[in-house]
């Protein structure tokens, strides 16, 4: 099945990480939400199985805001859902500013560099 395929292709790459020292990550897309309000998605919403949360050492989800009556649509929310080794980081959230045109992102709290 799918599920089995995951866990045993995520098995190999995370032996092949700790074989090599390296790290290995993954971006994925969410499947489709039917019930989407606008807020970000979260690990189990990745489609194919819950072994991309339950294998995971560190989970992030990026989540730009498209609604205009929500905010900023340069706002983009970096979410830390999970962290298996706390001496890595702490869960949370931090937001940043996306700049189109020089492709940057920025601290909310930032003021835009001059010259």
């Amino acid at each position: 099945t799918e599920t089995e395929y995951v866990s045993q292709m995520l098995t190999k790459i995370k032996r092949f990480a700790q074989h090599h020292s390296c790290h290995v990550w993954f971006v994925a897309h969410p499947r489709q939400l039917h019930h989407w309000v606008g807020g970000p998605p979260n690990l189990y919403d990745i489609s194919g199985s819950a072994h991309f949360i339950n294998k995971c050492d560190n989970g992030i989800v990026i989540h730009r805001n498209r609604d205009p009556s929500a905010g900023p649509v340069d706002q983009v929310q970096v979410c830390v859902r999970k962290v298996r080794n706390k001496v890595s980081g702490t869960i949370g959230d931090a937001f940043l500013s996306y700049d189109r045109v020089t492709g940057e992102f920025m601290d909310i709290d930032e003021h835009p560099r001059k010259g």
